[in-house]
């Protein structure tokens, strides 16, 4: 670990990538939805230990580098942080003040709003759990890629490429339905009790929002409804896309020039994806793996390091020196 503390980056730099931070009230750690998640205490352990070995630049350095080219320092970090939960206000912004450094907030056109809710795939989980759907997944279209499978997360996720091919509305108006449907007596009392953290499952609102940004942060756009993007009609795409940019710049006053793709991996978004994010007038865009055949010069998919609550301190230095990603090129992967 001390050799990988000082190799230098593939390119040259990496983007680390979160989701947010656990909150303290928070007593669902073991739902699989929060592997995403990492603890206040280990990311502290991060954000030293990069001001250690690494240089964490603000975004706006590296809105530079794409933009007008401008040098990165050596060695040089980025952070980023997906989806806009409302811990990111609470939990984590605190973390990154005391430490000095600034980060990247990609964030949903739901979070443009007054009552924001949950991320809608986030709650599809969760009323899943309570009480199984009924028939109610009939009114969806079919996933003709699924295989046959009795995992309860394979057939969430199915649901979820499903309701991706609805466009917002449609699949806010579904949504209602299944709310209604699991929300009968008797049915929600394992919803309610995996949901009594707000800071856990609420997405942050425009206030807030405005709060991160006059903290010194950067808002980035990450669609406006969060679905599957691959899985969406071309125009119903490309309204995702532009709409969460234009909806954020007004709240905010201010340009968004950088945007991340929901899930971000090879089976969620592709071509025509990162040709709807140049179009829609980004510097640049992010994927949410490390390593893809389209390397990390092409500025609409840039990959970032995805770490999760499992990540360990020395994985974290083998992803960030590069070594993952070349191991990963070496076996074909």
């Amino acid at each position: 670990m001390g050799w990988l503390d000082w190799v230098t980056p593939v390119g040259g730099y990496a983007v680390v990538n979160y989701h947010g931070i656990v909150p303290a009230d928070h007593s669902g750690g073991k739902t699989f939805l929060d592997g995403n998640l990492i603890r206040p205490e280990a990311f502290r352990q991060h954000l030293q230990f990069l001001k250690r070995h690494y240089r964490v630049i603000h975004p706006e350095d590296f809105r530079a580098f794409v933009e007008h080219g401008k040098r990165l320092p050596p060695r040089s970090v980025l952070l980023t942080c997906d989806d806009g939960l409302v811990n990111t206000l609470t939990d984590m912004l605190p973390l990154l003040l005391s430490e000095g450094v600034s980060c990247l907030f990609f964030v949903t056109g739901a979070s443009c709003g007054s009552k924001p809710g949950m991320l809608w795939y986030e709650e599809l989980y969760q009323l899943m759990r309570s009480r199984p759907l009924d028939g109610l997944d009939l009114q969806i279209p079919a996933d003709e890629s699924a295989e046959p499978s009795g995992s309860f997360q394979a057939r969430w996720w199915s649901t979820v490429r499903r309701a991706s091919r609805l466009d917002a509305r449609a699949r806010a108006d579904w949504m209602s339905l299944v709310r209604g449907h699991c929300a009968t007596p008797g049915a929600g009392s394992e919803l309610h009790s995996g949901l009594h953290s707000e800071r856990r499952w609420r997405l942050l609102n425009a206030a807030e929002l405005g709060e991160l940004a006059e903290a010194g942060m950067t808002i980035g756009a990450h669609t406006s409804s969060h679905p599957v993007l691959s899985l969406c009609g071309e125009e119903e795409a490309r309204r995702e896309i532009q709409e969460s940019k234009n909806h954020i710049e007004r709240v905010l006053g201010q340009p968004v020039w950088a945007f991340a793709y929901p899930f971000g991996t090879p089976s969620t978004m592709g071509e025509r994806e990162v040709r709807l994010a140049h179009e829609a007038g980004f510097a640049c865009a992010f994927l949410n793996v490390e390593h893809w055949h389209w390397g990390p010069s092409n500025l609409f998919a840039l990959p970032r390091i995805h770490v999760t609550a499992n990540t360990t301190l020395p994985e974290f230095a083998a992803h960030l020196s590069g070594l993952h990603a070349r191991l990963q090129r070496a076996v074909g992967g």
